[in-house]
Formats: structure tokens, C-alpha cells, sequence
């Protein structure tokens, strides 16, 4: 009797159904065969590239903020100026980032106190 394993050496693009040679065809067999292995008769989702990339954009966000540039940060990540203020809001919060001070002004807690 031939074994499954015996069968599946060499195993060609060509030898798949016409649903499974797209994705083989685009990650290689070999690569289409461990697919198998690990999710074989499971139904797994394929995120966008936007996806998967996410966290990155946001952690780029909060290190390239500085307190004023939300704005900027919107644009050249292509999101929202409040995804950009949600990925920021704990710096913001914590006073890590305080707009800049004008020379010469007076801070308003500096204000009361001298008052």
C-alpha cells in the first residue's frame, strides 16, 4: 500500500485542485505544503497588507510625535487625526509632550503661583 508521505513527495502545482494552485503557486509548494501541515481543515483569514502592518504605523506614530505634529502624522501615515491622537493620548496625558512654550511666556501654573 503507498503511503500518504510517498505520494506527497514531489508533488507538483499541477497535481492540485484548480482553488489551491493560486496559493501554492504564490508561496511555492514547499511553503504551500507546511500551510497544509499546520491549518490543514481550518478556516484561517488572510488580512490585508494594511493589517499587518498596523502596529508598525503606530509605534513609528508615537516615536515621530512631538506634541504638535498630529496633523503631519495623519498625512504621511494616511489615517486619522484621531488614530493619530488615540495612538498618542498617554503621551499627551502624561505631559511627556506639552506644546512648546513661547520665550518670555509665562506658564499658566507659574501665573497663580506668583499671584
Amino acid at each position: 500500500m503507498t503511503t500518504e508521505q510517498e505520494i506527497r513527495t514531489g508533488l507538483v502545482v499541477d497535481d492540485l485542485q484548480e482553488q489551491h494552485k493560486p496559493i501554492a503557486e504564490s508561496i511555492g509548494m514547499e511553503a504551500f505544503l507546511r500551510l497544509v501541515d499546520a491549518f490543514g481543515d481550518s478556516a484561517i483569514y488572510i488580512p490585508q497588507m494594511r493589517e499587518v502592518i498596523k502596529m508598525r504605523i503606530y509605534r513609528r506614530i508615537s516615536e515621530e510625535f512631538d506634541g504638535t505634529n498630529i496633523k503631519q502624522l495623519a498625512s504621511k501615515y494616511d489615517v486619522s487625526e484621531s488614530t493619530v491622537y488615540n495612538v498618542v493620548r498617554e503621551q499627551i496625558q502624561s505631559g511627556v509632550h506639552k506644546h512648546p512654550q513661547i520665550p518670555g511666556q509665562m506658564d499658566l501654573a507659574d501665573w497663580l503661583q506668583s499671584g
